[in-house]
């Protein structure tokens, strides 16, 4: 009985290792309308409290067995079922003394499946009714020899389900095994790694800290330095900026007027290029400015046009300036001229009266004076000849011509020619040469000829001192040309 409960005890798992991979909320028996039959009245064996003990409740639930492994679970449960009750048939059996050669029932006789067919599973619904009612039917009981047979096929189905859970329990623990080897090695790794950590730490820490602090100590101290350095550039800064700034306000203050100003000189400038002033003057240049459009006019064209036409009015002037000055010296010769042929006219006139002739005419007294006259205008041709004042020439070689045809005609008419004196009778002055030239030779200003037209003899003009009338017409001292044509 010892060697059968070992064996059984080393086939059967413990409890607690069974229980583990059941699950608890399953029923007890997969199959239907299935239960176990009850004990006997008689006390249990000593198998019994290694095969069947209580569940121990837990509070956490259990994990959820494999379904392969929890099917095996059960037929290794139902067969430890049938082998206590092969056990308590051959403990009845020996107890008893029955023989080997009883007969078996037929609801005990396996097939060797280890699944409960129907004949079972009614006789065992049939037990478990009557089980509790003492005054039933008595219940079969097995032979020994059947017992026996029946342990011998249950242990070797036992077995081979034992060996297909330990095959697949061997999956598992390789599984757990190779897991357990990896937390083993991320443990010793862990190890060494902290270990090293310490060493690092601990390798010349005091020394090291204390250098470390040393510096980070300066470091501190020059930080608040550059801190307090960049606080005072940050003043410096926004002291520089509100300068900036209000310098900017006064230049843009000064530059709007500026540019206030300048639009309305541009303003200015282009009213004026648009209509320019003094509409009344007569340009003297040959610019194109007045022709153009008033949008191709610029300041730089208009300011050339005006200061081409204010050279040019400038020029006008100062000739204008210079003919007049001409002229005013002009009149002043031209005066003493006329007022020293007027004396002479006159003294001749009186010689030449008939209340005066009683006394005979003194012709020589007469051709002195006219010889002093001819010398004088000679004189004053000579020196309006230097001045370039044609005017002038003109007038006084006309008069010193008629001088000189008029002492001719007086010599002949007195018959008094004077004798060992030649006189150059050859005209100082070409009238004729005048008048046929173009008239703006002849109406020049006595400043701006240079120079006298050429001289041709031409027979000599008679000349008449009977008035004052035959003075030069004073329309001669003006220059008609410049005065018509500018």
């Amino acid at each position: 009985m010892s060697i059968l409960n070992s064996v059984l005890g080393s086939f059967s798992p413990p409890p607690r290792f069974r229980k583990s991979f059941e699950d608890p909320h399953a029923r007890e028996h997969e199959l239907p309308l299935y239960n176990s039959p009850p004990s006997p009245r008689i006390p249990p064996p000593v198998t019994s409290s290694v095969l069947w003990n209580a569940p121990r409740t837990s509070l956490s639930p259990p994990p959820r067995v494999p379904d392969d492994l929890l099917a095996l679970q059960r037929r290794a449960r139902y067969l430890e079922q049938q082998l206590q009750e092969l056990l308590d048939a051959q403990s009845d059996g020996l107890m008893g003394g029955r023989g080997a050669g009883d007969a078996i029932p037929d609801d005990l006789i396996s097939n060797g499946s280890t699944t409960p067919t129907v004949s079972s599973v009614r006789s065992s619904d049939r037990g478990a009714e009557n089980g509790n009612d003492h005054n039933g039917i008595r219940r079969k009981k097995v032979g020994l020899n059947a017992a026996r047979q029946g342990i011998s096929r249950r242990i070797r189905q036992l077995a081979g389900v034992k060996s297909e859970e330990l095959d697949l329990l061997d999956e598992d623990l390789r599984k757990l095994q190779s897991t357990v080897e990896k937390t083993d090695a991320w443990s010793q790794k862990r190890i060494r790694l902290e270990r090293k950590i310490r060493d690092i730490e601990n390798e010349d820490a005091g020394a090291k800290t204390q250098s470390l602090q040393t510096e980070a100590s300066k470091l501190e101290q020059e930080i608040r330095q550059k801190e307090e350095e960049l606080w005072a550039l940050k003043r410096r800064h926004r002291k520089v900026l509100d300068e900036l700034a209000d310098t900017e306000n006064s230049v843009e203050a000064k530059l709007a007027s500026y540019k206030t100003s300048l639009s309305l000189l541009d303003r200015e400038v282009s009213d004026f290029l648009a209509r320019p002033p003094n509409a009344d003057h007569v340009p003297m240049s040959s610019s194109p400015f007045l022709t153009l459009p008033a949008k191709r006019r610029t300041l730089d064209m208009a300011r050339d046009h005006m200061q081409d036409e204010y050279t040019r009015l400038a020029e006008r002037c100062e000739k204008v300036d210079t003919d007049r000055g001409a002229l005013d010296e002009g009149a002043v010769l031209w005066a003493d001229v006329m007022k020293r042929v007027e004396d002479y006219e006159r003294s001749l006139q009186d010689s030449m009266r008939p209340v005066t002739r009683k006394s005979a005419p003194n012709p020589t007294k007469l051709l002195e004076q006219m010889d002093t006259t001819i010398a004088y205008l000679e004189e004053k041709l000579e020196f309006a000849s230097s001045r370039s004042w044609n005017l002038l020439v003109c007038a006084i070689g006309a008069e010193l011509e008629a001088f000189t045809q008029g002492r001719d005609m007086l010599e002949e008419a007195l018959g008094s020619k004077r004798k060992g004196k030649e006189r150059a009778t050859e005209p100082l002055i070409d009238h004729d040469g005048f008048e046929t030239k173009h008239p703006e030779e002849m109406t020049g200003s006595a400043i701006r000829i240079g120079r006298s037209p050429p001289r041709q003899p031409t027979p000599p003009k008679q000349t008449y001192f009977d008035s004052e009338d035959d003075d030069p017409d004073p329309e001669l001292m003006i220059s008609h040309q410049d005065t018509d044509t500018d």
